[in-house]
């Protein structure tokens, strides 16, 4: 199998989802440069590793200013996205959440 480079594969696009819980996101990429419009820390540029896990299947994971070491399983296949992300409810502990991928253009 061959994989192809994923920051090329989003270089210049973006890509928009919203997570079960509400959280709605719009992330463009320049390069390994992910760009997010955070209504409460303005915008974030934040390097981010990806790597394809099978056909249009990535993880990617950057590290955040607030939060910490953030990860995304990116399947654009079937219009997902898994997160990891600190629990808000149990210090020192993750939590997995979903969300439905509404486009992904550029």
């Amino acid at each position: 199998m061959t994989q192809s480079d994923p920051i090329a594969r989003f270089d210049g696009k973006t890509l928009s989802y919203t997570y079960d819980n509400g959280w709605d996101f719009s992330n463009s990429f320049e390069g390994n440069i992910r760009i997010t419009m955070s209504p409460r820390r303005g915008e974030l540029r934040e390097p981010v590793q990806m790597r394809e896990l099978r056909p249009d299947v990535f993880l990617v994971s950057w590290i955040d200013a607030e939060m910490g070491m953030l990860a995304q399983i990116i399947d654009l296949e079937n219009g997902t996205v898994l997160a990891t992300i600190p629990s808000e409810d149990e210090p020192n502990t993750t939590e997995i959440i979903s969300a439905a991928i509404s486009s992904f253009v550029g």
